[in-house]
């Protein structure tokens, strides 16, 4: 299970899917109807490929559990 809080810190989001949409994070949150929220905005393309990785990597280091994940403000 991944949280993830918001760059705004507005919101702690429980997301299903998490996409680079050019400068923005995107997550999939899934309920009775499907929809996309903006977890972040970056200065580049390359800086939200990058949290994208790290995202990946702490998922990677935490199998076994619920992961919370806030969003960097740069």
């Amino acid at each position: 299970m991944l949280w993830v809080f918001t760059q705004n810190e507005q919101s702690l989001i429980h997301v299903h899917e998490i996409t680079v949409s050019g400068k923005k994070i995107e997550g999939m949150i899934l309920g009775s109807t499907s929809w996309a929220k903006t977890l972040g905005k970056y200065d580049s393309n390359e800086r939200a490929a990058a949290i994208l990785q790290d995202i990946v990597k702490v998922i990677e280091e935490n199998q076994n559990g619920t992961i919370t994940y806030r969003m960097p403000q740069q």
